[in-house]
């Protein structure tokens, strides 16, 4: 059994001490100097990742929450104890926020912390997918202990990997006891708290443009996912239910549900072996081959609202950062938004340009983390649910929807790319090693370069358009389309200037 990782937070929620990192928002998700407020984090196996960090993303719990005005660690929770009392005491010896671990304890389980004096009014939970989200867990559900205790929660996603009847179960479950106790449970679905996602959804809003295409693309560093469960598809539930489950949760959230008979997949599986990328410790290798994880997955399917999209995640990165994008097209918008996880950009294409603008956003990726903990805070103090972007019913359909699309995803048969491709000269090659070679060889070989200038015409100017601004589009009638310069060809043009020569030749006579 993994380790379970929990911390105990007592907390005072203002103004982030570090604004520069929050959203906009959450300057006003305060709560009174007076007001503590103990929250619980719960993590089991993630104790080192989810709740203190890892170099492939930003998401470490206690380093988000630590910056709010007020906040105090009150425990740390694990299975492995010893591991827990070093989190506690490397918090303790170092770092800006140092003092607010003083008088930090560590449990074994969460029902020791619920049988101490310590007992939180609210928990994160970032268990593994297997331990929580579900009736039937081993140990108990900690989201019915923490309910009937009237604990709020903040779960980490995927909400289970448990059949989908049995979590539904469960969200009917918590929504009894909000009913009863007022009980608050969000998710981690943090995407949806991003600066480049808040700035698309007001541009589509704005230009009154409904989504026809999307397609959502994450792929992930093979050698520095060192995390187990990850690694095996009982406990994580495959790389599209764990990991790009936040792209289909982004496609829920600007198109719409998705259509269950639309769903189509295919994979690449576990047993195509990467040559050139080392196994990262604790991961992969230990896990059966039948249990492993696919290496790529790519899916297509149909949304309610007609709009269509697709989507694809590897896990054949060289390095530690995730490479992410999620691209939107809407009638006259082309909305790109990127790189999420770390330097966030969005860039747009609107109607009646021929370029890309890069739209201001905050650069700063953890800021999505911040916002979400800070809606979650603000929900428990308002007494108000409506104001999570991802409550757990909401996340529920997320998950049925990545469970379509991992059910659907058969990984090809091995014949179909075990042969190398007829341009692959080498059998295994070292890609760092290839790929200086190529493009040494590509500056060996640069053609003379051409004046462009001598072989284009200069642009004409642009031409106002003869359509009010105002003028209606009607279904089913071809879109105004701008009207560009005429193409004059090099030997037109050079004709066209002998004669213009000429002309004036003749007028000064």
């Amino acid at each position: 059994m993994d380790a379970a990782g929990v911390a105990l937070i007592d907390i005072s929620i203002g103004t982030p001490e570090s604004g520069a990192n929050f959203c906009e928002r959450v300057a006003y998700w305060l709560w009174t100097p007076e007001r503590r407020l103990r929250t619980f984090i719960a993590s089991k196996g993630l104790a080192g990742g989810i709740n203190f960090g890892t170099a492939a993303g930003c998401w470490n719990h206690a380093r988000h929450l630590e910056r709010f005005p007020n906040v105090s660690f009150s425990a740390v929770c694990d299975l492995n104890f010893d591991l827990a009392q070093q989190r506690i005491e490397n918090k303790k010896n170092g770092g800006e926020f140092s003092h607010k671990w003083e008088g930090c304890k560590a449990f074994r389980t969460h029902r020791d912390m619920l049988n101490s004096d310590d007992r939180p009014d609210a928990v994160i939970i970032g268990t593994p997918p297997a331990t929580r989200g579900a009736l039937q867990i081993p140990g108990g559900p900690v989201e019915l202990d923490m309910a009937e205790a009237g604990i709020h929660m903040f779960m980490e996603k995927p909400v289970s990997v448990r059949p989908v009847d049995e979590v539904a179960e469960l969200s009917a479950r918590l929504d009894d006891y909000h009913q009863k106790n007022g009980v608050i449970t969000g998710v981690g679905y943090m995407l949806r708290y991003s600066a480049g996602v808040d700035m698309a959804k007001k541009l589509l809003a704005k230009v009154g443009a409904q989504p026809i295409a999307v397609l959502g693309r994450m792929s992930i560093g093979y050698s520095f996912l060192q995390t187990p469960f990850w690694w095996d598809k009982e406990r994580s539930g495959g790389p599209i239910v764990e990991q790009a489950t936040h792209f289909v949760d982004l496609m829920r959230y600007l198109c719409g549900e998705l259509v269950p008979d639309s769903v189509q997949a295919k994979a690449i599986g576990p047993n195509m072996m990467l040559s050139d990328m080392p196994a990262a410790p604790l991961a992969e290798h230990t896990i059966p081959m039948e249990k492993r994880v696919n290496r790529a997955t790519t899916a297509q399917f149909v949304f309610e609202s007609g709009c269509i999209g697709s989507l694809f995640h590897s896990a054949c990165l060289e390095g530690a950062r995730f490479s992410a994008e999620l691209d939107i097209q809407a009638d006259g918008v082309h909305i790109v938004i990127g790189n999420p996880y770390h330097m966030p950009f969005l860039k747009m294409r609107s109607s009646r340009r021929e370029d890309y603008e890069e739209v201001e956003i905050n650069k700063q990726g953890e800021a999505m983390y911040d916002a979400a903990f800070g809606t979650f805070l603000q929900a428990i103090r308002e007494k108000d649910p409506k104001i999570l972007r991802s409550s757990f019913a909401d996340a529920l359909k997320t998950y049925e929807a990545t469970r379509w699309i991992a059910d659907a995803s058969q990984p090809t048969p091995q014949s179909a790319w075990n042969a190398p491709a007829p341009w692959v000269t080498r059998a295994q090659p070292s890609w760092t090693n290839a790929a200086a070679e190529v493009i040494q060889e590509a500056k060996e070989q640069q053609p003379e370069q051409v004046d462009i200038q001598t072989v284009l015409p200069t642009p004409a100017a642009p031409q106002p358009t003869t359509v009010p601004p105002t003028m209606p589009y009607t279904p089913g009638q071809p879109a105004w389309q701008p009207q560009a310069p005429p193409l004059i060809l090099p030997q037109q043009r050079a004709a066209s200037s002998s004669a213009h020569s000429t002309s004036e030749d003749t007028n000064e006579q």
